[in-house]
């Protein structure tokens, strides 16, 4: 089992995509996923205070006080309505990759979804700073496009956070 920490991507004030499919933002519908992870990790929710940078050092700051196996933030993805598939952001060259292709591989092969793969951050690119403070390994899920109607197939969070749950616990 590794030791995991999930952090629910985004935050009341800035509460990130909306998925009309499932009628709810990022920040609702990660936070009702991360609800089913308690116990199996711990969870984190953006501290809400200055901008990103600001919100991304301070949560670093707490979670690389403890000895994590992986990080995972939850995120979904949005952009054209027909773009589709699960994919996960690394930091470069780092371990995070692996953990990054085997949850794309469990999420795409429990929903039959694309596997659009994991990818590496680029500098100052989406998700940089939360991947480059962090200690441990971490990687950002982005298991579905919220405004694809694959995305539907996720309207379960508990179900979703089944398949996360997995992961961590093998």
């Amino acid at each position: 089992m590794m030791k995991a920490a999930i952090v629910v991507g985004h935050d009341k004030i800035s509460p990130g995509a909306y998925s009309s499919c499932l009628h709810a933002s990022e920040y609702i519908y990660n936070s009702e996923v991360a609800t089913y992870l308690a116990g199996v990790a711990d969870i984190y929710k953006r501290p809400l205070v200055g901008g990103y940078k600001t919100q991304m050092k301070k949560l670093a700051s707490e979670i690389n006080k403890k000895d994590y196996d992986i990080v995972i933030e939850l995120h979904f993805n949005m952009f054209n309505k027909r773009a589709n598939g699960c994919e996960t952001v690394s930091f470069p060259g780092s371990k995070s990759l692996e953990f990054g292709r085997d949850f794309c591989e469990k999420i795409t092969e429990c929903y039959m979804t694309d596997n659009r793969g994991a990818k590496e951050a680029k500098i100052n690119g989406r998700g940089w700073w939360f991947l480059a403070l962090m200690e441990a390994p971490a990687i950002i899920l982005e298991p579905f496009f919220g405004d694809h109607e694959e995305s539907l197939k996720f309207e379960n969070p508990g179900m979703y956070a089944s398949v996360i749950k997995q992961m961590i616990l093998n």
